[in-house]
């Protein structure tokens, strides 16, 4: 037997079989603790809402925390692969000399979708029994989200957008940790709900609204009067805190792996964040007087929102105006909405997510830098286009989560699912979950 003839007649066979890949053991160890850190994020969500409400309805917002993650998780891997799918060969996400096991990418990608939603529950508070929250988590997670961050990080629609349209081939709807696909979406998603469900009684009376099926008006105004001094700031504070530490990974780990690009979005991050903060407190400091902790939570997470769509595409420099963008954004954003009757978001969702998550999204085609995240906006030589691709781009996405969510949620009104004025009297803990926040 000729060995060396045998040997060369089999090689097409053997050059036909499936090779194992080798896994990127660094890479696959940090999107694993970016995963982590974001998981941390999701209660750290409920945490927040929790210190910005009134005192009986803290337990509801914690347990929207935990809700987020018992509905997403298990229909998300289950979706997972009809979404995503073609992104994995033999089962992994591949990079440059290896790959991620594609269980863990689809945990990293997930905690990204857990987060979306429970900043969806946290911008609707006290006005939605959880059986509600329960069906639109069910959609939420196994259609709308899915179908939406397949179309932009999936190599879908979005993601081609530039090809379909002419006007930046080669380029889509660009957003590097969730800008558009995370947090425009919660803000838009909560701006839909909000418009649906209306405003709390607090809200009502303060503008002068009618409710019936209530008692006595002066006894309710002393009630919320007196439910409006129990915010647990405190409580808001430390969630803001471990949402700043969770972003590390947020940001940091959409890079996917250990690179220059990742130390970029960590910094960038820490930057934003920060300055975000300390613009949108000093506003109020000067134009209200006070140095108001709300503001600079607000503010906060309005820098740590901007630069996620930027992170891993721009230098510090831009962090160092982004950041103070993000607090003016924060500051006269909550503002405006404040005195808008319908909207009643009391943690700020849809002006702190939604318009920051806009306005930074809007900022990617033209402040990318080539020499970081390989793209090159409009002030680096890229093409005009890529603008008109990502506005119409994210005016597709926007567009759909808002119609989307309006429909639901006018069907969840109709279901039962609004509270009535007494359960909201009431309060959550209570009315839903048996309990008080004194009993515990």
């Amino acid at each position: 037997m000729d060995i060396f003839s045998d040997t060369i007649k089999y090689i097409p066979y053997l050059l036909r079989m499936p090779q194992p890949v080798e896994i990127d053991l660094v890479s696959t160890l940090w999107v694993l603790l970016a995963g982590i850190l974001v998981f941390l994020m999701i209660p750290a969500i409920g945490m927040l809402e929790a210190g910005l409400i009134r005192r009986k309805n803290v337990i509801n917002g914690l347990m929207k925390g935990l809700l987020a993650v018992m509905v997403f998780f298990p229909v998300w891997f289950a979706v997972f692969p009809l979404y995503f799918g073609d992104l994995l060969t033999e089962g992994y996400y591949l990079l440059d000399g290896g790959g991620i096991p594609g269980l863990i990418y689809a945990f990293f990608l997930g905690t990204f979708g857990a987060v979306t939603l429970a900043l969806i529950f946290a911008g609707i508070p006290e006005r939605v029994r959880f059986g509600g929250w329960i069906a639109f988590s069910v959609f939420f997670s196994a259609v709308q989200w899915p179908l939406i961050a397949s179309w932009v990080w999936g190599g879908g629609l979005l993601a081609t957008l530039g090809d379909i349209t002419g006007l930046a081939p080669g380029l889509g709807l660009v957003d590097f940790a969730g800008g558009t696909v995370v947090h425009a979406y919660a803000g838009i998603a909560s701006l839909a709900a909000l418009m649906v469900i209306g405003p709390t009684i607090r809200r009502m009376y303060r503008n002068g609204g009618a409710m019936t099926s209530i008692s006595a008006r002066e006894e309710v105004v002393y009630k919320e009067y007196i439910e409006m001094r129990s915010v647990n700031l405190p409580l808001a504070i430390i969630g803001t805190a471990l949402l700043y530490f969770g972003w590390f990974g947020f940001n940091g780990g959409s890079a996917l792996s250990v690179s220059v690009q990742t130390s970029y979005a960590i910094a960038n991050t820490a930057i934003a964040g920060a300055l975000g903060g300390i613009i949108a407190v000093a506003l109020q400091r000067a134009l209200d007087g006070t140095w108001g902790p709300v503001m600079a939570i607000s503010g906060i997470i309005g820098g740590l929102v901007m630069v996620t769509p930027l992170a891993g595409f721009v230098g510090t420099a831009t962090a160092f105006l982004v950041g103070p963008l993000a607090g003016i954004v924060t500051y006269f954003g909550l503002k405006a909405v404040e005195k808008w009757y319908v909207i009643d978001d009391p943690v700020g969702s849809f002006p702190v997510h939604g318009f920051n998550g806009i306005v930074g999204s809007m900022l990617v085609p033209v402040l990318s830098d080539p020499s970081i995240g390989g793209l090159a906006g409009l002030i680096f030589g890229g093409p005009p286009g890529w603008i008109a691709t990502q506005l119409i781009g994210m005016a597709i996405a926007l567009g759909l989560v808002f119609v989307t969510t309006y429909v639901l949620f006018l069907v969840l009104t109709r279901g039962g699912f609004r509270v009535r004025p007494e359960e909201e009297i009431a309060g959550l803990d209570v009315v839903d979950h048996g309990t008080k926040l004194e009993e515990i």
